[in-house]
């Protein structure tokens, strides 16, 4: 590790995704001064589209197959060995509590046989931070988060800073693109299949009430809009019935009120805090028309929208890994007792 200050070794395993990755800080005044080596990413996908979402108890099984030859990978591809490993992150919560414990546990017997610190990592908090792996960091932002699993917005004043301004009272807008496609037998994961075919439909084809509009404050709600679809489909004849530019038009449609609710509540968060800058992170960021209209709309209103690529858009390590040079370690040399009760939180809340 010639001519880097730091080395962290991240581990991330919240649901169906086992990723390890290695990054370094090599004090450059450019950026934000810390690298990515490594970031493999191992998906369970074909595994769970068979069921039409993650089923728990296969995601942790996996992870234990798996959490080995990730970490060599990793290792591999960033030309190091454990011994240049200057410290540990791992995500501890929230998500599915099986799948946590497998990289958590991976991470901290890592951490105590090395004798090297190690930080525990809020998920979300690694996606609220993913696009400053590529861009320089900008305080305040405003956070929205959109995933399988979450649907929050926050205002974010610093590392230590963190302020939930709303969240979804019900599904997540990735659960509301998931569950739309299953039931129109497409598959899982429904985000990635709604927004392809979305891309063929007309998105004034069908009239979407958007949900919590006039609430008043910055929660999301998607299981009403869900079934609305639903509704809409039943109607039509219901599914394997509908044809296929129906389906194209009904996916775009579907697809542009949920883009629609957000862009406005985004909105609304900026005009409440007087912030400028829109950091939109999580699965669901990938969603192309979500990325367009945000990109068209909020420059407009003198917002500036920060999106991660592609790859930093779904669950991954290194995520985690920048949040961890942000964090304080835990030595479980010199705190055995603090690091023995380090444990996974599938609840845990920013």
């Amino acid at each position: 590790m010639e001519g880097s200050l730091t080395c962290t070794l991240a581990i991330e395993s919240s649901c169906d995704d086992l990723s390890c990755a290695v990054l370094s800080n090599d004090g450059a005044d450019d950026g934000n001064g810390i690298k990515i080596l490594s970031n493999i990413v191992y998906s369970q996908d074909y595994i769970h589209s068979a069921y039409g979402g993650v089923v728990p108890e296969l995601a942790s099984r996996n992870h234990i197959k798996t959490s080995i030859p990730v970490l060599r990978a990793a290792l591999s591809k960033a030309g190091i060995k454990l011994r240049d490993i200057d410290f540990i992150s791992a995500t501890a919560g929230p998500g599915l509590a099986g799948s946590l414990l497998v990289g958590l546990m991976t991470a901290k017997t890592l951490s105590y046989a090395l004798k090297k610190p190690f930080a525990r990592i809020n998920h979300i908090e690694g996606h609220i931070f993913s696009p400053f792996l590529e861009t320089q960091e900008e305080f305040p932002f405003i956070a929205l988060v959109i995933s399988g699993g979450h649907s929050h917005i926050y205002i974010v004043k610093s590392h230590t800073s963190i302020l939930l301004l709303g969240k979804t009272r019900d599904d997540a807008c990735g659960e509301a693109f998931d569950k739309i496609s299953n039931y129109l037998n497409y598959g899982y994961p429904g985000g990635r299949i709604v927004d392809e075919m979305a891309g063929k439909g007309d998105k004034k084809a069908f009239n979407f009430s958007l949900p919590m509009k006039h609430s008043g404050n910055l929660d999301f709600s998607f299981s009403g809009l869900k079934t609305q679809a639903i509704n809409i489909i039943n109607k039509l004849g219901g599914p394997g019935k509908l044809k296929e530019e129906t389906v194209y038009n009904l996916f775009a449609s579907y697809r542009e009120a949920i883009a629609g609710i957000l862009l406005k509540k985004v909105l609304s968060a900026c005009k409440i805090t007087g912030v400028k800058t829109i950091v939109v992170s999580g699965g669901v960021s990938a969603n192309s028309r979500i990325r367009s209209l945000f990109n068209e709309i909020l420059p407009e209103n003198g917002i500036k929208p920060v999106f991660p690529s592609q790859g930093l858009s779904t669950d991954n390590a290194a995520m985690i890994g920048y949040v961890g040079f942000f964090k304080d370690k835990i030595d479980p040399v010199k705190d055995k007792e603090g690091f023995c009760n380090i444990n996974a939180d599938p609840s845990w809340e920013l």
